[in-house]
């Protein structure tokens, strides 16, 4: 997964043509060194540490990359994120990227930790979704965890999860009947339910986990009440901000929100030249 991460990376890199930079190439001597520091303009949660690795590896000696704070990191105005020393032109040319990658992951990492802040003390969860940016799952799911979440599937092999679409093909019983028998002991089988009805057909087969797709807090609270402990309780469906800690009261396990991935908005970053420092002797 990390090196196909790294090929993520680089390839954005590769589209800036930063060795094309005929802005910098006009202005700035290929010799020319300085020192520089990705700021945050605003508080939030860091995740980037693999970022930095990655253009610490790829520019070697030219360029030293070096992450000042920790994935997970609470980060405040004015904080120096990453130090990079050396060749300036080089610097300006990973400027756009590296800013790209981190601010969008400390996007998700910091509103991740808002839903997560708003569920304690309770015990629930803050799961991510499949819902990603395309091209972006692997580094989105990182930050997700960064932020204090959990990732619910990583991809449809993760574990069995029967939806409504599944349920055109046959009814519920029969779902968790082949279900049951087949998965993994590794992994749970969960089915997700859009009424009370629904839910009490399904309790009669014993899943592990039982999805409440789109459901109001007073149906949650009931449902809670029906399933009794008898499997745990996911709440799914246009989750907000402001519901969270009341579905976390009802006693529901896990809260799955997609907007952590598909709808974060990117933290407000920027690189700074901090000092420009003599041309190496020739």
């Amino acid at each position: 997964m990390l090196g196909d991460i790294k090929k993520l990376i680089l390839n954005e890199w590769a589209a800036d043509r930063a060795s094309d930079d005929v802005t910098t190439q006009s202005v700035i001597g290929s010799n020319q060194r300085c020192e520089a520091a990705v700021i945050a303009r605003e508080s939030g949660v860091f995740c980037g540490e693999f970022v930095c690795t990655c253009f610490g590896e790829q520019l070697g000696e030219q360029v030293s990359v070096d992450c000042a704070v920790r994935d997970g990191d609470v980060i405040e105005a004015g904080t120096q994120l990453i130090r990079l020393e050396g060749n300036a032109r080089l610097i300006l040319g990973v400027e756009r990227t590296l800013i790209n990658f981190v601010s969008h992951l400390c996007g998700v990492a910091t509103l991740t930790n808002s839903f997560v802040c708003a569920v304690s003390p309770f015990p629930t969860k803050i799961l991510a979704t499949r819902k990603t940016l395309p091209g972006l799952r692997a580094v989105q799911l990182i930050a997700v965890q960064a932020g204090g979440g959990y990732v619910h599937r990583r991809s449809l092999s993760d574990g069995i999860l029967i939806k409504d679409n599944h349920l055109a093909f046959t009814d519920e019983q029969t779902a968790l009947d082949k279900a049951l028998r087949l998965h993994s002991p590794l992994h749970g089988v969960e089915i997700e339910v859009q009424s009370l009805t629904m839910l009490e057909k399904v309790l009669q087969n014993a899943p592990h986990v039982v999805m409440l797709d789109n459901m109001g807090p007073d149906d949650v609270q009931h449902a809670v009440k029906m399933i009794n402990g008898r499997a745990r309780v996911e709440v799914s469906g246009g989750v907000r901000l402001e519901d969270v800690r009341r579905l976390a009261e009802l006693g529901v396990d896990y809260i799955s929100v997609g907007q952590l991935t598909h709808s974060a908005r990117s933290l407000n970053l920027s690189l700074d030249i901090l000092k420009v420092l003599p041309c190496p002797e020739s």
